[in-house]
C-alpha cells in the first residue's frame, strides 16, 4: 500500500474516533444537564417544604395549629381538585429536641383501599409534589402577606396531561379566593386554555413574537 494512502486511511480512521468520542461527550454532557435540571427541580421543591416547616417552628402552639389545618386544608383541596377525593394531606407536629417539628404526608385510599401513608417525596408521579409545592407556596404567600402577582413558571410539569386542565382550575380558583393575579408560563396547551387571558409566544429569526391565543400569526412577506 503506497505510504500517501496508507496516511490517508489512517487520518480518516482517527477522524471517525474523534467523531465518536465527540458524540459520545455530547451524549453524557446532555444526560449530565437533565440530571443537574431534575436536581435542580427537586431541590426547589425540597426548600417549599422546608420553608413550610419553618412557620411550624416559629409560630406559637395556638398558631402553629391554626397553621397546621390551614395548610392541611389548602393542600388537600389542591390534590383533590387535581387528582380526586381519595387522597389528602396530613401535618405531624412533634417535639423534638425541645423544638417543634413539622412532618408532612399524603395519604391515599385509591380503590377503597385502607388509608396509605407516605412522604410527599415518596408519592407516586412527580405530579404529586408539585401540586404540593403549588399549594404550599400559596400558602406562603398568603401568610407572609406579600402584595404582587403570584407568578409560575411551568406549574406541574409532572402532571399527567390528563389532569391538566383540573390544575388550571385550581389555579383559577386560587386567583379568585385570595384576589391574587397569577402570571403562568407554560408548554401545556391544556393548561394555557384555563386563563382568562393567554398569548403564545413563538421565536422567529431570533425575534420573539406575541399572539393571543386563538388568533392567527400576521402575514409576512
Amino acid at each position: 500500500m503506497p505510504e500517501r494512502e496508507a496516511i490517508g486511511q489512517g487520518v480518516e480512521k482517527f477522524g471517525e474516533y474523534v467523531r465518536r468520542r465527540r458524540w459520545e461527550f455530547e451524549r453524557l454532557a446532555a444526560e449530565r444537564r437533565a440530571v443537574e435540571e431534575k436536581l435542580a427541580e427537586v431541590r426547589a421543591k425540597e426548600a417549599v417544604l422546608t420553608q413550610a416547616r419553618e412557620v411550624f417552628q416559629l409560630a406559637g402552639e395556638t398558631a402553629r395549629e391554626q397553621a397546621k389545618q390551614s395548610v392541611e386544608r389548602v393542600v388537600t383541596w389542591a390534590l383533590q381538585a387535581v387528582f380526586g377525593p381519595e387522597i389528602s394531606f396530613v401535618v405531624s407536629l412533634e417535639e423534638r429536641r425541645d423544638q417543634p417539628e413539622a412532618d408532612f404526608a399524603v395519604v391515599s385510599t385509591y380503590g377503597g383501599t385502607t388509608p396509605v401513608r407516605t412522604e410527599p417525596m415518596e408519592a407516586r408521579g412527580g405530579g404529586i409534589v408539585d401540586v404540593i409545592s403549588l399549594a404550599l407556596r400559596s400558602v406562603l404567600l398568603e401568610r407572609t402577606r406579600m402584595g404582587g402577582p403570584l407568578v409560575l413558571d411551568e406549574p406541574g410539569k409532572h402532571v399527567s396531561e390528563e389532569y391538566s386542565r383540573a390544575l388550571g382550575e385550581f389555579i383559577r380558583a386560587i386567583s379568585e379566593d385570595t384576589g391574587r393575579q397569577v402570571i403562568l408560563v407554560t408548554h401545556n396547551s391544556e393548561l394555557a386554555e384555563t386563563a382568562e387571558v393567554a398569548y403564545r409566544v413563538e421565536l422567529k429569526n431570533g425575534e420573539s413574537h406575541v399572539y393571543p391565543v386563538g388568533s392567527n400569526p400576521p402575514h409576512r412577506s
